[in-house]
Formats: C-alpha cells, sequence, structure tokens
C-alpha cells in the first residue's frame, strides 16, 4: 500500500528540485545553455532468476545549465523480454515485478539457497516482449564550492523519480524514488581528470518486497586527449544493500566522450557487473545538442 507519509516527503522534495530550476533559471538567465540529451542503452543478465532479461532503453530528455547549476529531465522507452526487472531511481534492478513477494521470501532465507536462483516460472513469460514508457526522472545540480582555479569543484545533487510506469510490466515499482548527495570533480593535470560521487536514496516500496535506504557511490577517472576533443574514462560504480540477504549491485565501467563540434557531444560506454544483482553487460550510446 502506498505510505502518505512517504508520498508527502517525495511531493515536498519534488518541490524543492523545482525551485532549484527556478532559482538556477533566475541566477544564470544571461548564461543559460539547454540540451536535448538522448541515449540508447542495452542491458542483459539472468542476475539471480532462472531466466535472462535484455531490456533496451531510448532516453530522451533536456537539460537547462548556467555556470554553477544545471536542471535535467529524462524520459526513457524500455522494450523487455521479461517483467522481472525494474527501473528505480539508481537504474535497473531485478525485482521480480509483479512476483516481487519471491524475491521477499527469497531475502528472507526463504526459496532461495546457496546459489540456487530463484525460478519465477516462464509460462507467462514464453514469446514475452512488452514497451512502453519508464517513470521520468527530475535532477539538479548546484556547484557549493570551487577553488579559484577551477581544479577543484563540488556540488550538491538531488535526483527525484515520479512512479507513472506499469510496474506488473517490470518498468517501475509504482513507488516515488528520491535522494541527494554530493560530488567532488578534481583536476589532476590538464589533462585528468578524478570524479566521485555519493548519494542517499529513499526508494519506495513495492507491494510485497522492501527496499532499504541506500548510499550510492562512484568514482571515474578521465584522461582527455586531442586538446581536450576526445575523453576516455575508467569507472566504479555501488550501493550499500538494497535487498536484505542479496548482494548489491556493484559495476565496472569504460566510457569514450568526444565533443563532435561546439553544439554536439557524443558518447559511449560499456560496463560490466561484478554481482548478479547487476547486469551482466551493459553497452550504449548517446549524445547532447546545444540548442
Amino acid at each position: 500500500m502506498t505510505n502518505i507519509g512517504f508520498i508527502w516527503k517525495s511531493f515536498k522534495f519534488g518541490l524543492i528540485i523545482v525551485g532549484l530550476l527556478i532559482w538556477a533559471s533566475l541566477k544564470t538567465a544571461s548564461a543559460q545553455v539547454i540540451r536535448y540529451n538522448g541515449s540508447f542503452q542495452y542491458a542483459t543478465g539472468s542476475y539471480y532468476f532462472t531466466e535472462r532479461t535484455g531490456s533496451f532503453y531510448f532516453s530522451n530528455g533536456i537539460s537547462i545549465s548556467g555556470d554553477k547549476s544545471s536542471i535535467s529531465l529524462s524520459i526513457p522507452f524500455i522494450a523487455q523480454n521479461t517483467p522481472w526487472v525494474s527501473n528505480v531511481g539508481t537504474g535497473i534492478l531485478p525485482t521480480g515485478g509483479p512476483k516481487n513477494s519471491m524475491v521477499g521470501d527469497s531475502s528472507s532465507g526463504g526459496k532461495r539457497r546457496g546459489n540456487r536462483n530463484i525460478d519465477l516460472g516462464t509460462s507467462d513469460t514464453l514469446s514475452y516482449t512488452e514497451t512502453n514508457f519508464g517513470d521520468p526522472s527530475l535532477s539538479a545540480s548546484i556547484e557549493v564550492l570551487s577553488t579559484k582555479d577551477q581544479k577543484t569543484t563540488i556540488s550538491a545533487n538531488g535526483g527525484i523519480k515520479l512512479p507513472l510506469a506499469n510496474p506488473q510490466k517490470g518498468f517501475g515499482t509504482g513507488e516515488w524514488d528520491w535522494g541527494g548527495g554530493l560530488s567532488w570533480s578534481q583536476h589532476i593535470s590538464s589533462k585528468t581528470m578524478l570524479l566521485t560521487s555519493g548519494m542517499f536514496w529513499k526508494l519506495g516500496d513495492m507491494d510485497d518486497l522492501d527496499f532499504n535506504n541506500i548510499i550510492t557511490y562512484s568514482a571515474a577517472l578521465g584522461q582527455s586527449f586531442s586538446n581536450g576533443k576526445w575523453m576516455a574514462i575508467i569507472s566504479f560504480s555501488g550501493t550499500t544493500q538494497i535487498i536484505d540477504n542479496i548482494d548489491p549491485p556493484l559495476t565496472l565501467g569504460s566510457g569514450v566522450n568526444m565533443q563532435a563540434s561546439d553544439k554536439v557531444s557524443l558518447n559511449s560506454n560499456l560496463s560490466i557487473g561484478l554481482t548478479e544483482s547487476a547486469s551482466d553487460v551493459s553497452i550504449g550510446v548517446g549524445w547532447s545538442l546545444k540548442l
């Protein structure tokens, strides 16, 4: 059942994000940059289930940024061959979708022993292919500290996921997710940058599956080439435990960014899951167009 107190807290957080948008618009009115952002992403994994899931995401969004602040909205279009994987505020999460109670039983030790995977059944997923829009997400970032030489920057970040997608089809959880935290960027040299971030997230529980309050964390090292036109990135990301007795997702990734022109930037990424709750492999490409 929906928790009224959680909805109210989420609504208040949403108002804060909207307030940041208005503040950013007023603060940087003379230096606003509006971008259209898009990406294709494919992820595959069996996770802790007996059946493999392939998830295809086509995301579209818009961002408004100034010298010290930015806000962005993103809406994914999702195609999946099972309903066992859901989209949450922190990314892909194997929840069991309409059979999330079986994952809940497993996390309490009821149905999963040792390395035995959870069998959610295959009859209702035979020739299963579903497509629909996922939950839209809104995020904002504001610079709170920067050195005079711009080598060190610390920013405050916030995000919220709106529960509009159908949880029975694996496109969402049917509940609000929200989070806030800090990110730190450090220029180690003129061509090398270190990026780290940490955020607290409140994930809304599904009908028969409870999520813990979590901390997400990431670290990335970027090396630029060709006078900054190209950048290669290696990264590591993870979370604290989301579901009791199930290892949280940990991911090792790499990527390449290219500044194609003053108005167009392109990127590609590849990541490998280090735990069973993460996708085995995820690969994608993206773009950003200055409007």
